[in-house]
């Protein structure tokens, strides 16, 4: 892994109040380190960027490779967690996806009000009805806190998910020492993506950054 250097500190709008510094992951998956790379270009330079030069693949392995994969995958992201750890607060993990209906991202973390000010932003950005069809939430949650929650919410509440699972160690997600947010965007068709959609990625990461504030 390599880390980009700093450019001073963040601005004001930034930093926040809770000072959550942020650095932007890309290529923890291979084939999606050419789209981190434009959407790195375009940003802040006050916001790092760790730049994995040769990670895993993000296809899923045949059976016989499952543990093999795994392994490496829960490997990639503790070293990861020794790479933030100390260093930033915020670590935006940025992925690339397909969906062949058009733009559209995924935004997970455990920290719900975060996530809920990252979807009320998409809703600025693109109105009430776009925004909630081109930004979705998930709050990550370990099988027993979602069965917790789930056990004790009252029949009249609202959901409290929507709730999701993540191979990625609990020791990056859920860590007491850094906030995790995953971002997935996912583009109409394979490859490093166009001006529209880096700059889409780049509003997504920011918005993160000010919500975290």
């Amino acid at each position: 892994m390599s880390l980009a250097t700093k450019n001073g500190p963040l601005p004001p709008e930034l930093a926040g109040q809770r000072g959550l510094e942020p650095v932007l992951v890309i290529g923890a998956h291979r084939e999606e380190l050419s789209f981190g790379e434009r959407v790195a270009e375009g940003l802040d330079p006050r916001i790092d960027v760790l730049r994995i030069p040769v990670g895993i693949s993000g296809h899923w392995p045949r059976p016989d490779e499952v543990f093999y994969y795994e392994t490496r995958h829960r490997e990639l992201y503790l070293q990861l967690r020794q790479q933030v750890r100390g260093r930033y607060k915020l670590v935006i993990d940025l992925h690339r996806g397909i969906n062949q209906a058009g733009r559209c991202a995924d935004v997970y973390s455990r920290d719900a009000e975060l996530l809920q000010c990252v979807q009320h932003a998409a809703k600025g950005h693109y109105g009430s009805d776009m925004g909630a069809s081109l930004v979705q939430v998930v709050r990550l949650a370990s099988r027993a806190e979602i069965c917790r929650v789930n056990s004790t919410a009252h029949p009249t509440s609202p959901p409290a998910g929507p709730f999701g699972k993540t191979v990625i160690p609990a020791g990056v997600w859920d860590s007491n020492k850094f906030l995790y947010v995953g971002i997935e965007i996912y583009l109409a068709c394979d490859g490093q993506g166009d001006a529209e959609d880096w700059s889409f990625a780049r509003r997504l990461v920011l918005d993160t950054v000010r919500c975290a504030s």
